[in-house]
């Protein structure tokens, strides 16, 4: 099998992601599905509904109250009302290492149930629910990536998910997240790679696919043990842990790619002064030699993190777009979001946000047009997985409907 040098691989997936921009647009919007998309039974689509109204109302008033002020940035922080619907709870989401041995094993059999239950109308290409999250993050996916709508878009589709495992499949303990700064220094080493059959996510097993090209191996060890998943098409679950180490004899990108979520690393993303600048340093959109702590953990385990890989004479290039069907997107992807959340308790910062919509400016290759500034105002897309909702009512975890901190 042919090495996959790491000098190509931003390259190759600048590359993909171009692929994937090129049948999207630049302004998120609403999508228009060829089935029929049914309302799923457990969302309060009417309370959404006026929690959005009322999220839109008050960035008209903040940002009246700003201009009205001469724009000045501590302005920022008006915050919408709530009286639409109040959480009767607030959840606590907790590091992956703090769940009890009964809680993994419950959250791990609860996402495996998502495969039992219907994908109400998503999908065009198959009919359960855990495929339905990869189709939906396979759709115009340029519009929420390296973008400003990349955090709170992430943040509403990781609530979904387990907003899921609550209502389809009866999933009662606390949201994980993935530490990985507590395992920078060897990440697949970490705990949750265990592969004890009941609550390990495996490591990248010991079978290679062929039909994979450079992606890899099947994962044949762990509680996903000869998973399959069906988005392009149906496949094991692939990962593949050694290219960060065979493809790089110096050295080089692997330790990037452990540097890049070290607790210095996280440091550095605390102290962004703007909301765009800590979307610029989450992907890591302008350091050369380096992925970011976005970027880094679906670079180290390859296989179906980076969508899957297929770059060895299929038609599937190498991108992030079917992200989701590794198991492990999900407490990758609340860890992110728990250092967005971390960001916003700074002052002034809760409701910031700026930056541009669904653009790649610091990749000139990509060669964008120039894209729309973006406000909280703005729609963020779901196709079916719910309604779409402006990004104002992304942007608080402790307000309904999200109803959680950390």
């Amino acid at each position: 099998m042919p090495k996959l040098q790491w000098s190509n691989l931003r390259t190759l997936v600048l590359f993909g992601v171009l692929v994937s921009l090129s049948a999207s647009t630049n302004t998120v919007h609403a999508h228009s599905l060829s089935r029929r998309v049914e309302q799923i039974p457990w969302i309060d689509y009417e309370g959404i509904k006026l929690a959005a109204s009322e999220a839109l109302d008050s960035d008209v008033q903040r940002r009246a109250l700003a201009d009205s002020a001469g724009g000045y940035p501590h302005l920022e922080a008006r915050e919408p009302s709530t009286s639409a619907r109040r959480c009767k709870k607030i959840e606590k989401r907790k590091e992956w290492r703090q769940l009890s041995y009964g809680e993994k094993k419950d959250y791990i059999r609860a996402i495996k149930c998502l495969q039992t239950r219907p994908d109400y109308g998503i999908s065009p290409i198959t009919n359960n629910l855990y495929d339905a999250f990869t189709q939906v993050h396979t759709t115009d996916f340029g519009l929420f990536h390296i973008s400003s709508p990349f955090l709170p878009w992430h943040r509403w589709f990781v609530w979904i998910h387990n907003e899921a495992l609550k209502h389809e499949c009866g999933y009662t303990g606390p949201a994980p997240y993935w530490d990985y700064t507590k395992d920078y220094k060897n990440p697949t080493g970490s705990p949750i790679f265990s592969t004890d059959p009941e609550i390990g996510f495996g490591t990248h097993g010991s079978v290679v696919l062929n039909e994979l090209g450079r992606g890899g191996f099947k994962v044949d060890n762990g509680a996903f043990a000869n998973f399959k998943v069906n988005i392009p098409i149906p496949h094991y679950l692939t990962r593949n842990f050694t290219y960060w180490k065979e493809g790089d004899p110096d050295g080089f990108w692997g330790y990037q790619l452990g540097e890049s979520f070290s607790p210095r690393a996280v440091q550095k993303l605390l102290s962004s002064p703007t909301f765009w600048d800590l979307e610029v340093n989450v992907d890591a959109l302008n350091v050369t030699g380096n992925f970011g702590i976005h970027n880094s953990p679906h670079y180290l385990s390859m296989g179906d993190w980076v969508g899957p890989a297929w770059v060895a004479g299929t038609k599937f290039s190498l991108n992030g777009t079917t992200a989701p069907n590794d198991p492990m997107f999900w407490p990758h992807h609340q860890n992110v979001d728990r250092i967005f959340w971390t960001w916003q308790q700074k002052p002034g910062k809760q409701w910031e946000y700026n930056g541009k919509q669904g653009t790649h400016t610091d990749f000139p290759e990509l060669n964008p047009p120039e894209p729309a500034d973006a406000h909280l105002s703005d729609i963020l897309p779901f196709f079916g997985l719910g309604p779409d909702v402006p990004v104002a009512l992304a942007f608080k975890t402790e307000n309904w409907p999200l109803c959680y901190t950390y």
